[in-house]
């Protein structure tokens, strides 16, 4: 019923227009490119029978249509993952561009494809695309691997996306392994030693942000939002599931407050970081690290440390460390993380062209230099050579080591856990933990009361989601 609602309402607004980025520039010749119109060249539009048996690219000229924002179509990454497509395939990528959905909508995407449009590739997270799944609009991509002798297992291992029915909806691409980031800096000018990799516990984190406090100097020692899965995160590394063994919350279990607790804490009761009243008021938006200067230690995914590499957009003249993140002291050392991954919807018109699409995306993505940590499975010896040849020359004027990767993004001794619950209603209690979070870290509401919403909230949309 939510999605036919949904879906109505999607009528109701007007639906993304289609944007096309034609592959003129990125062609060999004249004859790689789209046409203007914005239609796919004549003979490929809406078939298979378009591909060339005879020819080592059996795809060439085909085009097929890749869903993304318009931020995310025209950065210079995508362009030259476009490149790449058509350089190793023939394949010609025009994009589908739909606006980002705002918290609590339907994925524009996904009202989209549920009207019937067609679209071939579209990229998300497992937890994303799992509401795709239950829409009943990707495309199971088995057969397509098996066709093409494919052996998914063997190059991403346990990364393949599966859901309720163990069929393969998706492929992986890269990792969002979480960081720490110091500012070199601020260290130097505390006189502080640069914090080691060994035993990078939390409650050594903090001690050493107390360390970094300066408040007469505008020095905070930590930043971290108040992300739904900072709220948590303490719960997620001691192991402690967001579901009971019946499937009904676990958020009563006292790791769960204990971890709010700690989190909200840090900024307003140790006042090591923003409260949650400086990050509600904009104060203190989530790149404030990157471009403030003034923050000692930052906890984020790995994606902050894409943005850093890239110093036109952020500039800054003090050096750069990393870390794994912390872990609670007495647990295993795990880090958080996310997976973005490539799927094909039904109404593909082009399947077999759109899986040898994303199979490069997925194979070689990381390869473009843009400091990914790639969800295919490398040797040590690989892992150090993507390291040496492409992360360090994007940080050549922070004397990061290829030892500093390897502790923070590579090491296999290491538990490498979900950044977001996954499970039965697991969109929806995100949105709740956000809320109810931020509600107590606001003042608004006791820790008691908070985690009896969310236990109840959660309880009340777990049993909603199973009896659709």
């Amino acid at each position: 019923m939510r999605l036919k609602t949904a879906l109505k309402r999607g009528f109701a607004l007007s639906l993304a227009t289609v944007m096309v980025l034609s592959t003129a520039g990125c062609g060999k010749s004249d004859n790689t490119k789209g046409n203007s119109n914005g239609n796919t060249p004549t003979g490929t539009e809406g078939t298979e029978s378009s591909q060339k048996p005879n020819s080592d690219k059996p795809f060439d000229g085909v085009t097929v249509k890749w869903a993304l924002t318009d931020n995310a179509a025209t950065g210079s990454e995508t362009k030259e993952m476009v490149e790449l497509i058509k350089e190793k395939t023939g394949i010609n990528v025009e994009f589908y561009i739909t606006p980002t959905s705002k918290a609590g909508e339907m994925d524009k995407v996904l009202v989209s494809l549920m009207a019937g449009e067609a679209i071939d590739i579209i990229g998300r997270t497992p937890l994303q695309l799992e509401e795709f799944y239950k829409a009943a609009v990707l495309e199971s991509i088995d057969d397509l691997a098996k066709a093409d002798n494919y052996d998914m297992s063997a190059i991403y291992g346990d990364k393949i996306v599966k859901f309720d029915d163990n069929k393969s909806y998706a492929m992986p691409a890269e990792k969002d392994i979480w960081l720490t980031y110091y500012n070199k800096k601020i260290f130097d000018d505390a006189n502080i030693p640069y914090p080691t990799a060994e035993g990078w516990t939390w409650e050594k984190y903090v001690e050493t942000a107390k360390k970094l406090n300066n408040p007469e100097k505008n020095i905070w020692g930590s930043f971290m939002s108040d992300d739904v899965a900072c709220n948590y995160m303490l719960a997620t590394q001691k192991g402690v599931s967001a579901y009971k063994a019946d499937g009904t919350a676990n958020f009563d279990d006292p790791a769960y407050a204990d971890a709010a607790k700690w989190f909200f804490g840090l900024g307003n009761d140790l006042k090591i970081q923003p409260s949650c009243i400086d990050l509600a008021s904009g104060t203190y938006p989530y790149n404030s690290f990157m471009v403030n200067g003034n923050i000692g230690m930052y906890v984020y995914g790995g994606w902050v440390a894409s943005a850093l590499s890239d110093k036109t957009k952020y500039p800054r003249d003090w050096e750069l460390g990393i870390l794994p993140m912390p872990y609670p002291e007495g647990s295993d050392a795990s880090s958080l993380t996310i997976t973005s991954c490539y799927a094909i919807p039904k109404t593909s018109k082009n399947k077999e062209a759109a899986f040898e699409a994303i199979k490069t995306i997925c194979e070689y993505k990381y390869t473009l230099g843009y400091g990914r940590v790639p969800a295919k499975i490398l040797t040590e010896d690989e892992a150090k050579t993507y390291i040496e040849s492409s992360l360090l020359p994007r940080f050549k004027d922070d004397n990061l080591t290829v030892d500093d990767f390897m502790k923070g993004w590579f090491d296999n001794s290491r538990l490498y856990l979900s950044e977001k619950i996954m499970g039965t209603a697991d969109t929806t209690i995100g949105q709740i933990y956000t809320e109810e979070g931020q509600l107590y870290g606001q003042g608004q509401k006791s820790l008691e009361d908070t985690m009896k919403s969310i236990q109840d909230r959660a309880n009340e949309a777990i049993k909603e989601a199973s009896e659709k």
